[in-house]
């Protein structure tokens, strides 16, 4: 229907020029004089170049789409550049470019995002050009196409044409640097252990082993490093387990966006300081196994950036992928606690640590929340609070209840 659309729009404004111009030359054929012969000669170039551009191969031109970046954090600024290349130097009077933005990108007022370019290309073959994407919001964006639009001076022809130029760019939640003294005031009260429990501990050495990602620098055995060339860590008998599991709500809430970048800041805080993390959100089944290093952190990230509010409740009993290990940390980031979270959080009552982290200020607290949190507490779970505005000002003080 589209394409039948634009055939018919094509044949009419072609039947719409001869027509034009064959009014004006019986104007002058019949009028004579220098005024109405003047007339058609001075229409004449205007409606050969427009008869031009109905026949312009607009398809021919070849789109090339660069990034500054693929991969950022929100409310960073990404650099698009745009190279249309094609094959002929017909000078073209101007050239409306347009992008098609993503969905989430639609109806962003403060992005920042320029959707429409206008150019005067005249006779260049290669024309670029190049825009900010600022104040990027938290997601997986695909930039799919481009749409071209030419037209003759008078408006009496605009041709288009959409090329496909697919790109994704993926915006990572930002993350506040959280003190050591907010993760052991966190880990310090309640099952999940005193201080010493958020670093791993050791006992006697058992062996040598080649360095992966996350090694603490003191693990290293220079002494084998410099036997085998390669760098060799210790390996330890004994290693109790440290690992912590960050479980995310995506409950429909006003505060989930803090409740991403409260899970993004404890994945960045404690894989740096060398703690195996793994990560699980109400919706989906599957579970991200613990492990350190830059790695573990992109793949948690990815996670966390493609996230989205949903209502069904995956990690079931039934429905969820695999299990957590019975002796880690679990935290359950939540934007208000009611029984159905605090029953999910104690399916895993055989690890060794469950706390129930709510995005809210307790004294804001509903009555039914309150009874909530007292049954959490004696079935062993800590519950603590965040709020938001303290994510917002980069203040990520945790207030343990």
């Amino acid at each position: 229907m589209r394409s039948f659309n634009h055939f018919l729009k094509k044949n009419m404004n072609a039947a719409g020029l001869v027509f034009l111009m064959a009014t004006s030359f019986c104007f002058a054929m019949f009028q004579g004089g220098f005024v109405s012969w003047f007339i058609f000669y001075s229409f004449l170039p205007f409606a050969a170049y427009a008869m031009i551009l109905l026949f312009y191969p607009l398809h021919s031109i070849t789109v090339e789409r660069n990034v500054s970046k693929r991969e950022c954090q929100a409310g960073e600024t990404v650099e698009m550049n745009l190279t249309f290349t094609r094959k002929n130097r017909l000078p073209l009077l101007f050239l409306v470019i347009e992008e098609e933005l993503p969905g989430d990108m639609e109806d962003s007022e403060d992005s920042g995002i320029y959707r429409k370019a206008l150019i005067f290309p005249g006779c260049k073959r290669t024309i670029s050009l190049s825009y900010a994407l600022e104040g990027l919001p938290r997601g997986e964006h695909r930039f799919q196409s481009i749409r071209f639009l030419i037209g003759d001076f008078f408006g009496l022809v605009e041709k288009e044409a959409i090329f496909d130029s697919p790109m994704n760019i993926t915006v990572f939640p930002t993350y506040h640097e959280l003190d050591s003294l907010y993760l052991d005031q966190l880990f310090n009260q309640g099952q999940a252990g005193p201080t010493k429990k958020t670093h791993r501990e050791h006992s006697v050495v058992s062996g040598v082993r080649e360095y992966q990602p996350g090694d603490q620098l003191s693990w290293i055995n220079w002494k084998a490093t410099a036997r085998t060339s390669e760098i060799m860590t210790k390996e330890f008998e004994v290693q109790k387990n440290r690992d912590v599991w960050i479980i995310l709500d995506n409950q429909p809430s006003i505060s989930f966006e803090e409740s991403i970048i409260a899970a993004a800041s404890f994945v960045h805080s404690l894989l740096k300081k060398g703690i195996q993390v793994g990560y699980a959100s109400t919706s989906s089944s599957l579970i991200l196994p613990a492990a350190a290093g830059r790695n573990q952190r992109r793949k948690i990230f990815t996670r966390l950036a493609k996230e989205r509010t949903d209502e069904t409740n995956a990690l079931a009993d039934k429905g969820r992928k695999g299990n957590l290990p019975a002796n880690v940390a679990v935290i359950f980031i939540v934007s208000d606690l009611t029984r159905e979270k605090m029953e999910l959080l104690n399916a895993f009552r055989t690890n060794r640590g469950l706390t129930m982290l709510c995005m809210k200020n307790p004294e804001n607290l509903l009555d039914e929340e309150k009874r909530v949190m007292t049954t959490a507490m004696t079935k062993g779970i800590k519950v603590s609070f965040i709020e938001p505005e303290q994510l917002r000002f980069d203040r990520t003080g945790v207030m343990a209840k």
